[in-house]
């Protein structure tokens, strides 16, 4: 089952330790849809996929933020309840250490469930709070601790769940951030010694990954074959590549995250997401730069 818990806790549930006390700042995320309040003594990481989370430099806690569209709260505690979340491959094991209660939450609903369990060994306690809002609005937050800290954590980790609230998600700022970033842009599958002569695709683990040319007016252009002319008497032969708009593109957002959309033969939806630092394309690392086609 386990259709909510992701092997990317084992990555993000990253423990350190703190002493002493510290204020809240506000972070707000209008593609999660969250306002909360989080603790200073938590550094913000870079975003990874549909993640955020802090972790504090001296080693007790750590909070992450996962962004789940359409979550439904009574699945995600059954789940949680029989099978609980078991990554192997990231030595992550969370199990419910109590009973949930309602959540303080302004609307839509949310449920705040004690775990415990352990992180690449080391044991933790903690908290996970799911949220559910309208228009499929849905996002885990999940506080941690190790044992001997939550004493010290437990009133800060309340602190910050019960300033979380829903935050509008705007669908047009994100639309238009992606397709200001991807106007006139190269879209090419990343992979190793890569040159500015690279063809168009290539044969990786079976699959053929095609690179994008997305111009600014919203056509996608593709290079083609060259095309040459016979040699006469006294005549010399030349050849010259072909570049020709063969679609359109545009980004969209489809269960809550962006979506670029390019119609070049089979429609094609391909998702958007910042990894760190690398950009991901429908899952696979492509590195954009500057379209040497849209002229």
């Amino acid at each position: 089952m386990r259709k909510f818990m992701t092997s990317t806790l084992g990555a993000i549930l990253v423990l350190a330790v703190f002493t002493g006390t510290a204020d809240a700042a506000n972070f707000t995320n209008t593609s999660f849809g969250i306002s909360i309040d989080v603790d200073d003594a938590l550094s913000k990481q870079p975003l990874l996929r549909d993640i955020q989370y802090f972790k504090s430099q001296d080693s007790s806690g750590s909070l992450m933020i996962k962004r789940i569209h359409d979550l439904s709260i009574i699945d995600f505690l059954d789940e949680l309840r029989d099978v609980g979340y078991r990554d192997y491959r990231d030595h992550v094991i969370l199990d419910r250490a109590g009973e949930p209660i309602e959540a303080n939450i302004e609307s839509g609903r949310g449920l705040l469930i004690p775990v415990r369990g352990q992180i690449r060994g080391q044991p933790i306690t903690g908290v996970v709070g799911a949220y559910s809002g309208h228009d499929g609005q849905g996002f885990l937050v999940i506080g941690t601790a190790k044992p001997q800290y939550w004493a010290t954590w437990e009133p800060r980790m309340q602190t910050m769940f019960n300033s979380v609230r829903f935050a509008e998600v705007d669908r047009k700022a994100m639309v238009k951030e992606w397709e200001d970033r991807l106007k006139g842009k190269k879209l090419q599958f990343k992979r190793a010694n890569v040159t500015g002569n690279a063809p168009a695709g290539m044969l990786y683990g079976g699959a053929t990954h095609r690179d994008y040319h997305l111009c600014s007016d919203g056509t996608v252009m593709r290079k083609s074959g060259s095309v040459g002319r016979v040699a006469g008497p006294n005549m010399t032969v030349y050849g010259r590549s072909m570049n020709q708009g063969r679609g359109t593109w545009q980004v969209i957002v489809s269960r809550g995250l962006p979506h670029l959309i390019v119609r070049d033969g089979p429609e094609q939806e391909l998702m958007l997401e910042d990894d760190g630092d690398n950009f991901l394309l429908n899952g696979k690392p492509y590195v954009i730069t500057a379209s040497d086609l849209c002229k």
